[in-house]
């Protein structure tokens, strides 16, 4: 999915976020946590479960360590429901932002690479005459669309 964001400085850019490749995602009641990327960045997303179509609060993992500061975080759990229309909930959006900051900074730093569903053949390993391992091969899948 891509949609444009307005930069505090006026100037507006594409984001590029893909929810289906995420690399965990988590429902904690009336919010939704989802790790993924952004812009090819370590992201983590908040999002109101039951609302479809309600802003994001997502937290770059360049920006990531502001977070473990207590103060900053106040201020921006208090954004956070602001942005997600969840005033009253600031602490729990708080916590629940400090408790996801590991799991983000330890995530890959890219989604895993897609493979094709065709397999070119099949590598094997032997020992002494006796299979070992062996997987398919497949080749990494284009980016955009594919025909055919």
């Amino acid at each position: 999915m891509r949609k444009p964001l307005l930069l505090q400085s006026g100037v507006t850019m594409g984001i590029s976020i893909n929810t289906k490749r995420a690399h965990k995602v988590r429902h904690l009641g009336d919010l939704t946590v989802i790790l993924t990327w952004v812009n090819d960045e370590r992201a983590l997303v908040l999002l109101p479960t039951h609302r479809p179509g309600a802003p994001w609060y997502i937290v770059m993992d360049s920006a990531a360590w502001q977070y473990d500061d207590m103060a900053y975080l106040a201020r921006a759990s208090i954004k956070a429901a602001e942005v997600l229309g969840m005033q009253g909930s600031e602490t729990k959006i708080g916590s629940i932002l400090h408790d996801h900051l590991g799991d983000l900074v330890t995530m890959p730093s890219a989604p895993p690479v897609e493979k094709t569903k065709t397999t070119f053949g099949e590598m094997r390993a032997m020992a002494d005459g006796q299979l070992i391992g062996g997987e398919e091969i497949r080749m990494d899948r284009a980016e955009g669309p594919v025909y055919g």
